[in-house]
């Protein structure tokens, strides 16, 4: 074996561990560029709550977040990181829910794009770079490293997520994740509060497929979530609880009712409080705060709610609808066996279960004949 066999291995080795650096950017200049080609995402959802994401630039006055990041809203502006000038976002172009990615068109925006890496070359270990708007803070930038690659996924991602521990908070989702290239190899999704840097990303493959599905605008809302939280209407809402209300009163033997047609006049009288009370609630003037607890529908689940800053909320809302109701069904029990002679339900126990069980029951009848 000559000497020259023996070198060109090392020599190739070299050369390409000086291309590598040449290539290689700084962090300084990764953080500029990634800077200039992110949003902070402003939006408004259906109830009226307000909420914040972060987003980067794809494509001429597209952009790219988190489906959870846009999911029920009604209206949203962008703006780029570091100025005032806030932009209508017209609405979606592609959406992932699977993969909680989506891509929106931003009116009147547009930044440089940022180059789109190769998820399945990364590897555990590799320097990482997230940019987004934790808490609002607008364009922060801070380095990691891939702690692991998650084939299962998670809670709110049911495929492989990149692991990292580049530091984010409530606010990055739909951030970039770079490597020190100043390639995009993830979207930031997800950090879990009951770890250290439990930080998850989508890989961006999953975006190329998506960037191949754009189609035309669809303005807000237009997503399955906002479809599924849609108002009841006022004969459902007043059908639904008149004919739970008889059914538990008349047939239940702890409840004195003189004749049918008493136990008729107090059930469809429990259906029109709750159909007015309905009507004023909806109102624009109403207090957003209580509006937004008491228009809420329970999460997907459990975990998905507990990763999800906006499902969380969801969660902690219904938890206290749903025992603020029965509260409010008890009370018109009470009154109702007061003002009138010819029903009888005696004990505070009484009442109360009395009252779970028409909330039940009107529960089981939305899901059999309205679906929701």
């Amino acid at each position: 074996m000559n000497k020259t066999s023996i070198c060109f291995p090392f020599v190739v080795m070299l050369f390409l561990i000086v291309v590598s650096l040449v290539d290689a950017q700084t962090p300084e200049v990764i953080a500029q560029k990634t800077k200039e080609s992110s949003v902070l995402l402003e939006l408004m959802d259906m109830n009226g709550r307000t909420s914040q994401g972060s987003g980067f630039f794809v494509g001429n006055g597209l952009v790219v977040t988190n489906f959870h990041v846009i999911d029920g809203v009604k209206s949203g502006t962008a703006k780029l990181v570091g100025t005032e000038a806030r932009h209508e976002i017209e609405g979606t172009v592609a959406i992932d829910n699977k993969h909680d990615l989506a891509i929106v068109k931003v009116r009147n925006l547009n930044a440089p794009t940022l180059p789109i890496g190769n998820s399945d070359n990364v590897r555990v270990g590799e320097i990482v770079y997230a940019v987004g708007n934790p808490r609002g803070f607008e364009g922060t930038f801070s380095s990691g490293e891939i702690s692991n690659i998650q084939a299962r996924g998670t809670a709110r991602i049911q495929d492989e997520v990149l692991q990292f521990t580049a530091a984010i908070s409530r606010g990055s989702s739909g951030g970039a994740v770079v490597n020190r290239f100043g390639e995009v190899i993830g979207i930031v999704s997800e950090t879990r509060d009951d770890g250290q840097n439990l930080n998850f990303a989508i890989p961006v493959n999953f975006l190329r497929t998506l960037l191949n599905q754009i189609g035309p605008v669809n303005p807000f809302p237009n997503n399955a979530s906002s479809k599924n939280k849609r108002e009841l209407g006022y004969a459902t809402i007043l059908l639904t609880l008149s004919i739970a209300t008889f059914a538990v009163i008349w047939f239940l033997p702890m409840v004195k009712i003189e004749n049918w047609s008493t136990a008729i006049g107090v059930a469809i009288g429990f259906g029109s409080v709750k159909t007015i009370s309905t009507a004023i609630v909806r109102t624009d003037s109403f207090p957003l705060g209580i509006k937004s607890i008491l228009a809420s529908t329970p999460p997907k689940g459990i975990g998905h709610a507990l990763g999800c800053e906006k499902c969380i909320l969801d969660l902690l809302s219904y938890a206290v609808k749903f025992p603020a109701y029965i509260v409010f069904l008890a009370f018109l029990l009470g009154i109702t066996n007061v003002a009138i002679k010819k029903v009888e339900l005696n004990g505070f126990f009484k009442t109360f279960f009395v009252a779970l069980l028409i909330v039940m029951c009107e529960y089981l009848l939305r899901l059999l004949f309205v679906g929701t």
